[in-house]
């Protein structure tokens, strides 16, 4: 009488582990990459907020006809820089306002930008 073996195999019990260790690393760049998303959208929403305070100021004071102003404020932990340019339109009691955030005090990548026009 011949007596099986029930159990699995070397080889059967290393695949099995090859295929569940590329399924983890899978799983844990997945989560990096949301949560590297996630980091991105929190400033863009943070430098848009700033933006928009920028902005708000600037419709509530005298601005000059034409010109520029910059500053930084920190938000959530983070140094952000703005500047915000008046310019004159076809309409000379319209200005173009341009208001530019970056991490970055060269402005070389921006954050957010948001552009209103003022009346006078």
């Amino acid at each position: 009488m011949k007596r099986e073996v029930a159990g699995f195999t070397l080889l059967e019990v290393m695949m099995a582990l090859v295929i569940v260790s590329i399924a983890l690393v899978a799983l844990v760049q997945s989560s990096q990459g949301g949560a590297n998303t996630l980091a991105q959208a929190k400033e863009k929403t943070a430098a848009l907020f700033i933006a928009n305070q920028v902005l708000m100021n600037a419709y509530r004071q005298p601005s000059p006809a034409t010109g520029q102003m910059q500053g930084e404020r920190a938000y959530q932990d983070r140094l952000y820089f703005w500047k915000i340019e008046w310019q004159s339109t076809d309409n000379a009691r319209i200005q173009r306002l341009e208001v530019e955030v970056s991490l970055q005090r060269d402005f070389d990548y921006l954050q957010a930008q948001l552009t209103g026009f003022k009346s006078s």
